[in-house]
């Protein structure tokens, strides 16, 4: 269960498969036809791999949808604007592991032009603030419109290309702050020379108004990688990592990725030691309580989610409760271009060998039940969240909830409580605009309880919201950390 929502454009731009395809240039354009047929190819493809697209959404709400956005397909829309018809009907599906991306020669092209946004932002208590002193517009500074568009249409609008599990939106708001950014805004806005800011300096009500040049992608990643938020960021970048907090007999774990590699690989085997000695350690010197940070945690490899889990909880549990995916044989395979195409057909028909009702279930050889591990923590845990929190991220954190020994702290996770549509990875790539398609075929519902303030649909909702106020940001304290600290104290 892989996600990665943090890569930077740069990124984007040199880890796609490399065959030959045109040189894409920022005029580009597709014929109507060619358009159509690219619609029609990517709503079969998802009608015929995606377990999930009717997860969220009634087939008549889809199909209203694929309607919808294919009647937008006229002559001489950009290419950008198909790229966001196909995206409209991506997103209303609702699954943290949906991509569309555009081809490698385009992208190349695109970061090297001066049409970008220069300045990072961070997302608060929903405002935005500038997250650098950048020309005359001092950092900290609330943004209130670029180039017309207030905040809110602002995060509304450039939000829309960030997928999230089922209805959620903190994941969406929360992506401005990333280096993904000035992308987001081309994709919303086109390209803009240049950008009319209006804004409020720290500590003032009066509006400024200012027009900064527009930059290249890789200029903007220069001002990204300067960001005021980073050094408190980094405090919590670390892969994991332990310590105790004496004065309140807590300790403090952090796991901040599932991404240390599978069952048998070194990265695994290490953290499994890790886990298994602080665990010990705990039990040894009878620690009260527990505060789990997974904050940022986008995802990463089984069976690191659920062996941290197994650390936690008193109870027997699965990974899922229910797992399938649609199809055995890949459908469509003239436009799939992932190497495992000769692979992923028998590991499907051996997983997921249990047909019914039209769907592959998985079957208990690869769903085993787990148990409590003998150091397994006793006493009251703290998880904290945030918008970032996803895929075996977002797993993990819904487990932990679900038990009654757990108070989670923070704010809404992008990935699902209930469950997601995740595991195994597939790239196709549309014919005419080599778009690709990314989208994960495995449908599973988690092993969590029903609770009250759980919808369907829902991300992780904290216990008690918490997010970092903007005296915290000016002052890169930690603002969650620090609540749930003091909550312990109050226990």
């Amino acid at each position: 269960m892989k996600i990665t929502i943090l890569s930077s454009l740069i990124l984007l731009i040199s880890c796609k498969t490399e065959n030959k395809k045109p040189e894409f240039k920022e005029n580009y354009s597709l014929s109507k036809q060619e358009m159509l047929q690219d619609f029609e190819i990517f709503q079969s493809i998802y009608r015929e791999a995606n377990a999930g697209l009717y997860k969220y959404r009634t087939k008549h709400q889809i199909d209203s949808v694929f309607r919808k956005n294919k009647a937008e397909i006229k002559d001489n829309i950009s290419y950008r604007e198909f790229y966001n018809i196909l995206w409209n009907v991506i997103d209303y599906t609702g699954s943290c592991h949906n991509e569309l991306t555009y081809p490698d020669s385009l992208d190349n092209h695109l970061s090297k032009q001066k049409i970008f946004f220069p300045i990072p932002l961070k997302y608060l208590e929903n405002k935005i603030y500038t997250n650098l002193d950048y020309k005359n517009i001092p950092i900290g500074s609330e943004i209130i419109s670029i180039n017309d568009m207030n905040a809110n249409q602002f995060v509304t609008s450039v939000g829309k290309y960030v997928s999230t599990d089922g209805f959620n939106k903190s994941g969406k708001n929360i992506k401005i702050e990333t280096n993904w950014l000035p992308f987001y805004m081309y994709l919303a806005m086109g390209k803009q020379n240049q950008f009319d800011i209006e804004y409020k300096a720290k500590n003032t009500d009066i509006i400024k108004k200012s027009t900064i040049a527009s930059v290249s992608y890789t200029d903007f990643y220069a001002n990204y990688n300067k960001r005021y938020s980073k050094e408190f960021e980094h405090t919590i970048s670390t892969d994991y990592a332990y310590e105790l907090l004496d004065s309140i007999n807590t300790g403090l774990l952090e796991v901040h990725t599932f991404g240390m590699g599978g069952p048998d690989t070194d990265g695994h085997t290490k953290y499994a030691a890790f886990l298994d000695s602080v665990f010990t350690t705990l039990k040894t010197k009878k620690v009260e309580n527990l505060i789990v940070d997974v904050r940022g945690n986008g995802g990463g490899n089984d069976p690191n989610d659920i062996l941290l889990y197994s650390y936690l909880t008193q109870r027997e549990f699965k990974e899922n409760k229910t797992a399938f995916t649609i199809f055995h044989d890949i459908p469509f395979p003239k436009y799939y271009i992932d190497d495992d195409i000769d692979e992923l057909p028998e590991e499907l028909k051996e997983e997921h060998s249990i047909f019914k009702n039209g769907k592959y279930y998985q079957n208990d050889s690869f769903n085993t039940v787990w148990k409590p591990n003998t150091n397994a923590f006793q006493g009251t845990i703290i998880l904290l969240i945030d918008p970032y929190v996803a895929s075996a991220g977002s797993l993990f954190a819904s487990l932990v909830k679900s038990d009654e020994n757990s108070i989670v702290i923070g704010e809404e996770t992008l990935g699902g409580y209930y469950g997601h549509t995740g595991h195994i990875p597939v790239t196709y790539e549309l014919p005419n605009s080599k778009l690709n398609l990314t989208f994960s075929i495995v449908d599973l519902e988690q092993d969590v309880k029903e609770v009250s303030d759980e919808k369907f649909g829902d991300g992780i909702i904290p216990n008690l919201r918490v997010s970092q106020s903007y005296e915290d940001f000016m002052s890169n304290k930690d603002t969650q950390l620090n609540f749930a600290i003091e909550r312990i104290k109050k226990l």
